[in-house]
């Protein structure tokens, strides 16, 4: 996967959390659509935002996090 693909979660191996500090209103979801932002050696940076470009969550993946599934390139 690389900057900028479209992806779906499929399944999360890991409990995320909103708090304060998180960016968003919500923790991420099974079935969230999200853009890949940045990578980087271990790790996606992604961002969901809802349909007028509000950011719902942005949050590091680390590999094993999440099962997703690649929409777009």
């Amino acid at each position: 996967m690389k900057q900028y693909s479209v992806v779906r979660i499929k399944s999360l191996n890991k409990e995320f959390q909103h708090s304060e500090q998180s960016f968003g209103s919500r923790a991420p979801q099974i079935g969230d659509v999200g853009t890949i932002i940045d990578v980087y050696d271990d790790c996606l940076e992604i961002e969901c935002s809802d349909e007028k470009g509000v950011t719902l969550w942005l949050e590091l993946f680390e590999p094993n996090d999440a099962d997703l599934e690649l929409l777009y390139i």
